[in-house]
C-alpha cells in the first residue's frame, strides 16, 4: 500500500560518513526542512558499537551490515569476497576501524587535473579542517581543532610490539612519519582515530547527537530506497519501503543520496539512470542514458605478513572469554581499558620501486587476524595462536570493476564484481609490498618476538610463488567507492557539484563520486564530501 507522505526540502538517503555531516549542516538553516532516511536502525542500546575493539565482530555480524559480496574475482583464484558495509546510524563509521586519513595531496590534485579545479588539495584542505576536532597530543598535527568529529592519537600502546614496528621501519631505512595527516606523510609512524573518551566518535554520535533535536531535522530509520520519481526530468519523489510498507516521501527542492558506493549506483538505476540497453532488458523505463553508473568501482586491496609470537608481548590473552568480556565491560560503562582503542595503531605509507609518492599503506596488528575468541581459557589450538601480523594495500590501484542490478526490485540481488588484481601492476605493487614487510621484520627489533612465519610461509619464495600467495589470499580493506564518478565531461554521472548529469534536483554525496580512491582510508573524504556539499546547497 502507497501513502505520500509531507514534503521535505530537502531528503537526504544514507546516514553514513556524508550523510549525517550533510542532515547536521542543512539542518542549521532554518528556511530548510530535512528528513534523513537511513535503511538500518538507530544502534541504540548496542554497546558494541561503542566499543572501539569491537570492529571485527562489528564486520562478521549480521545486525549492522548490508551483507554485499562479490561474484568469483578472478585476480583472486575465483574467491568471492564479502564486502560488509554499515548499516545503521553513522553508516559504515559505526562499525569501521576508525582511523582518520585525509590522503595525500596527490589523490585531489589528480582529480583537479581532470577539471575538477575547485576539488584540489588546497581547496579540500578547509574542508577537513571544518570537521576535526583534534584532541591528541602531537602539537605538530596538521588537524583542525575546532570542529565536531572527536579525533585522538596514539595512547599507550597495548603492546611493545607496537613501538618495535615503527622502529625497525626506520632501521630498515624509511623515514619516521609524526602525521599522516601531512600533506608529506611517508614512512612509519602512528595514527589518528576518531575515538572520544575511549569510545567510537560514528558521524552518528558527532553530528546527530547535536542536530536530532532540531525541529527542522525528521530522521526515519528502517527504510529503504527502492527508486527516486522524476517529473519532467526532476527528482521530486521517494519510493521508500519503510518497515513493510512502501511509501512516497516528496523533496521540494532536492534529493541527495549518500547511499555509498554500492548502495546510490543501485538506487540510479532502479530510477531508470544507467545504461539505457541494461535498463531496457530489465523493462526499467529510462530517464538518462548514463553507462558509467556503476562502473568505475575499485577499493584498497590487501595481503597480510603475519608471525607467530609469544603470547605475553600479543593481544592473545584478549581471546581468552573471561578477560575479553571485562576489557569489553570496563570500554562500554567506563571508557577504560584495552578495548579503548583500535589496535592497528602503527602503520606505514611506503614508496615502491619508481614512485614519486607513497603507493603503499600499511597498519600493524600486534596480534592475528584470524584470533577468535576462547570459551575455554586452558585450551588452545592450531587456528587460535599467539602472533602478529602486518597488512599492506595498493593505495592507488588500477584494476576497476562495477555493481549491476538485475531488476527493478530491492529483492533482486546486485551483480558486484570488483576486479582485484585484474591490472597485473598491482599484483606487482602487493608482492613488493610483501617483501618490504619481511625486511621490516627481519631487523634486531623483532629478534625477540619473531617466531615462524606464519604468510606467506618460509616456503613462499620466488616470484612466481608469492605471485601464486598474493592472488589467493589478497582482500579487502572495506574502501569501495568511484561508482558513480564526478568529472566535467559528459560520461561522467556527476558534474563538480555533485549534481547528477540529465536531470534536476538529484545529487550524489558519498564515496561513489570519488574520479579515483584517495590513498590511506577513505572515511574521512567521505565526510569532506558531505561537508561540501551541504555548501553547495546552500549556495
Amino acid at each position: 500500500m502507497k501513502s505520500t507522505v509531507k514534503a521535505w526540502t530537502h531528503i537526504i538517503v544514507g546516514a553514513g560518513a556524508a550523510g549525517c555531516v550533510l542532515a547536521n549542516q542543512l539542518s542549521k538553516n532554518r528556511n530548510f526542512n530535512i528528513l534523513l532516511i537511513e535503511a538500518g536502525g538507530t544502534g541504540k542500546g548496542d554497546p558494541t558499537l561503542k566499543v572501539p575493539m569491537m570492529t571485527s565482530v562489528l564486520l562478521r555480524g549480521k545486525r549492522h551490515i548490508w551483507q554485499y559480496q562479490t561474484e568469483k574475482e578472478q585476480g583472486l583464484k575465483g574467491q568471492n569476497i564479502s564486502l560488509p558495509r554499515g548499516k545503521v546510524l553513522g553508516g559504515s563509521t559505526a562499525i569501521n576501524g576508525m582511523v582518520y586519513s585525509r590522503g595525500l595531496p596527490i589523490d585531489y590534485d589528480h582529480w583537479s587535473q581532470l577539471g575538477l579545479t575547485q576539488w584540489s588539495w588546497d581547496n579540500v584542505v578547509p574542508y577537513f579542517q571544518k570537521i576535526e576536532k583534534y584532541n591528541g597530543n602531537n602539537s605538530s598535527s596538521s588537524l583542525g581543532r575546532s570542529g565536531s568529529l572527536s579525533i585522538s592519537d596514539r595512547q599507550k600502546p597495548l603492546s611493545p610490539l607496537v613501538d618495535a614496528f615503527v622502529d625497525a621501519g626506520v632501521t630498515a631505512g624509511y623515514p619516521r612519519c609524526n602525521d599522516f595527516n601531512h600533506p608529506n606523510a611517508e614512512g612509519f609512524g602512528f595514527y589518528d582515530f576518531t575515538i572520544k573518551n575511549g569510545r567510537r566518535e560514528s558521524t552518528a554520535t558527532a553530528y546527530l547527537e547535536s542536530a536530532k533535536e532540531r525541529k527542522n531535522l525528521t530522521i526515519k530509520t528502517n527504510c529503504e530506497v527502492n527508486r527516486v520519481l522524476f517529473k519532467n526530468q526532476k527528482a521530486f519523489l521517494l519510493e521508500v519501503l519503510c518497515s513493510g510498507t512502501m511509501e512516497q516521501l516528496r523533496a521540494e527542492q532536492e534529493i541527495i543520496l549518500c547511499a555509498g558506493a554500492i548502495g546510490t549506483p543501485a538506487i540510479l538505476m532502479r530510477s531508470g539512470i544507467g545504461s539505457a540497453d541494461e535498463l531496457n532488458k530489465l523493462n526499467i523505463a529510462v530517464v538518462v542514458d548514463s553507462p558509467e553508473v556503476g562502473q568505475n568501482l575499485h577499493d584498497h586491496v590487501l595481503v597480510r605478513v603475519s608471525y607467530k609470537a609469544p603470547e605475553a608481548v600479543t593481544l592473545h590473552n584478549l581471546t581468552r572469554i573471561d578477560k575479553a568480556s571485562l576489557a569489553f565491560i570496563r570500554s562500554w560503562l567506563f571508557g577504560t581499558g584495552p578495548m579503548t582503542v583500535f589496535p592497528l595503531e602503527a602503520g606505514a605509507f611506503l614508496r615502491t620501486e619508481g614512485d614519486e609518492f607513497p603507493s603503499i599503506q600499511s597498519h600493524f596488528l600486534p596480534a592475528l587476524s584470524t584470533a577468535t575468541l576462547r570459551f575455554n581459557p586452558f585450551k588452545n589450538n592450531t587456528n587460535n595462536i599467539s602472533g602478529f601480523m602486518a597488512n599492506a594495500s595498493v593505495m592507488r590501484p588500477f584494476s576497476r570493476g562495477f555493481v549491476k542490478i538485475t531488476g527493478s526490485s530491492l529483492k533482486d540481488p546486485l551483480r558486484i564484481i570488483v576486479n582485484y588484481l585484474k591490472d597485473e601492476r598491482d599484483l606487482n605493487k602487493l608482492i613488493e609490498a610483501t617483501e618490504i614487510l619481511r625486511d621490516v621484520f627481519s631487523q634486531k627489533q623483532f629478534n625477540d618476538y619473531r617466531q615462524e612465519e606464519l604468510s606467506p610461509g618460509k616456503n613462499i619464495k620466488t616470484r612466481n610463488e608469492l605471485s601464486e600467495w598474493v592472488r589467493g589470499s589478497a582482500g579487502t580493506v572495506h574502501h569501495l567507492c568511484g561508482s558513480c564518478r564526478m568529472g566535467i565531461d559528459l560520461g561522467s554521472v556527476v558534474n563538480s557539484e555533485l549534481q547528477v548529469r540529465g536531470v534536476e534536483g538529484l545529487r550524489i554525496a558519498d564515496a561513489s563520486v570519488f574520479p579515483s580512491i584517495t590513498s590511506g582510508n577513505t572515511a574521512a573524504p567521505s565526510m569532506m564530501i558531505g561537508i561540501k556539499a551541504a555548501e553547495f546547497l546552500m549556495q
